[in-house]
């Protein structure tokens, strides 16, 4: 298992599914940005940006529900310890209605404050007035979304979770090319029925991907012997979970061993959900002070003008659309390092270690790279891909100033971040996640955005706060994973 586990074959055959899942979104809202500046003007695109921004930091709260669900099931699939893993499917599954409905109420309640705060102006409201209220139907099914394909990568099942994702992708691009392309509206009415094709293509999404947690269970770990074949699981000549197993309500149909190892079970289970727990209220205070970040950058973008708004929203979309790429290798990390970790607890071999250490350097250097090509591609088709986006002369003028050179220079370290959280994820530094993330929010990113809007006053500004944030989040990924994680594998060998 675990030289296959870091053969280049089995890394890509979880990453290159995995881009398309996590970039998928963001082509997407990349594509519709480009067509509201072509079609709709900078006072739309403003308006999409102030919208989408607001939705996703609520949303994004409980981005845990993906990442943290990811790696414990994964650990779960890994140890085969089924009655655990069936539990955190229902726990992540119901912990996504629930966070759904309080983000749908919380948008509803901010509509009137945010548009205070953000000081949006009338020609910017006309279009997202109309717009907020579809994207508060939309969020509960964003958060189900988000649980659904959490399950799906934690059960390994990475083909059908991108399958699912990208499905829903392409729907909605067909669908808001007709309503740009069909002329389906005005220069009011786009924003608005741009999202009516999201709120559709989100809730087949809901729909396929509750099947396919159904269906796809995760696939049965190899016993050893006939004997552990038995304590597994009632069936052993079986080649996966049944899937009734997962969702059933009965706990006597899965049957793990005698009584005295249910009852060590049932102590287990306790302790495994209070972890679960725990580790999810980190990843929420991670989530939730990341997508301050992009909240506070938005606001300060705000005050600068609706042209600065339009540039801020399409800096934001590739920033984003090259970190997510790149996340295709963080899943593989998160996955296989998972395992990797669990092997190594359990072997008395040096063997995991190493593979462990093979692993991470194979998706570090495929973080790298794609962050520099990315970069060296911004550079060279700057001007063909600023008139993709707006025709404004005041927000090409913008995006010219300095702000297209950081964006360039910072592809890699983005690139980078997002392959360690990976990790950091795989090694179950869920806390430490969270302190990092807590400092650098404190003490780089919160002193360095007041810098750019009370002295520097320019756009290029806010998003240099933003990379000296991911610088941070940088070098306490490196710490944890090359120094604590690997120092400690060596000791335990």
């Amino acid at each position: 298992m675990s030289r296959v586990a870091v053969e280049w074959r089995a890394i890509l055959e979880i990453a290159i599914p995995s881009v398309f899942l996590n970039a998928a979104p963001n082509v997407t809202v990349t594509l519709q940005t480009a067509l509201l500046g072509s079609y709709g003007g900078s006072d739309m695109q403003a308006g999409f940006g102030a919208v989408a921004t607001t939705a996703n930091t609520v949303c994004f709260l409980f981005n845990f529900l993906t990442d943290g669900v990811s790696a414990k099931l994964g650990k779960n699939a890994g140890a085969a310890d089924w009655v655990s893993l069936r539990k955190h499917v229902k726990l992540a599954l119901i912990c996504g209605l629930a966070g759904g409905a309080l983000a749908c109420s919380t948008l509803a309640v901010l509509k009137h404050p945010i548009t205070i705060l953000l000081n949006l102006q009338p020609e910017v409201l006309r279009g997202a007035t109309p717009y907020w209220w579809v994207r508060v139907a939309i969020t509960p099914l964003v958060l189900v979304n988000m649980s659904i394909s959490g399950v799906l990568q934690g059960f390994n099942r990475v083909t059908a979770a991108t399958m699912l994702i990208s499905g829903q992708a392409l729907l909605e691009i067909a669908g808001t090319l007709v309503v740009f392309l069909g002329g389906l509206g005005s220069h009011e009415t786009y924003l608005r029925n741009m999202g009516l094709v999201t709120l559709a293509s989100a809730f087949v999404s809901t729909c396929v991907g509750l099947l396919l947690v159904k269906l796809l269970p995760p696939p049965m770990t190899p016993a050893l012997d006939d004997r552990q074949e038995l304590l597994i699981v009632e069936d052993s000549t079986s080649t996966s979970l049944p899937a009734d197993v997962l969702l059933h309500t009965d706990e006597e149909a899965l049957v793990v061993g005698p009584v005295a190892a249910k009852a060590d079970s049932d102590t287990s289970n306790d302790n495994s959900l209070m972890g679960f727990l725990s580790d999810g209220a980190s990843m929420l205070i991670r989530s939730a002070l990341l997508q301050a970040t992009f909240f506070i950058a938005l606001a300060v973008a705000s005050r600068m003008g609706t042209a600065a708004l339009a540039a801020h929203q399409i800096v934001a979309q590739l920033w984003l659309l090259t970190s997510y790429v790149t996340d295709g290798f963080a899943v593989a990390g998160t996955v296989l390092g998972s395992r990797l970790s669990h092997q190594r607890l359990n072997s008395t071999s040096s063997s995991e270690t190493r593979s462990l250490q093979v692993l991470c350097n194979r998706v570090l250097l495929s973080g790298l790279a794609i962050g520099t090509l990315c970069g060296i591609g911004f550079f060279v088709a700057e001007d063909w891909l600023i008139s993709l986006f707006t025709k404004a002369d005041v927000t090409i003028d913008i995006l010219h100033n300095h702000l297209w050179s950081l964006l360039c220079v910072v592809q890699p370290l983005n690139s980078l971040v997002f392959v360690y959280d990976g990790l950091l994820y795989a090694s179950q530094s869920f806390a430490f996640t969270c302190n990092v993330m807590l400092v650098g929010f404190c003490l780089v990113f919160c002193p360095m955005i007041t810098v750019a809007q009370y002295t520097i006053k320019a756009l290029w500004g806010v998003w240099v706060a933003k990379a000296a944030l991911n610088l941070c989040r940088l070098l306490g990924g490196m710490y944890r994973i090359h120094i604590w994680w690997f120092q400690t594998a060596a000791t335990l060998d």
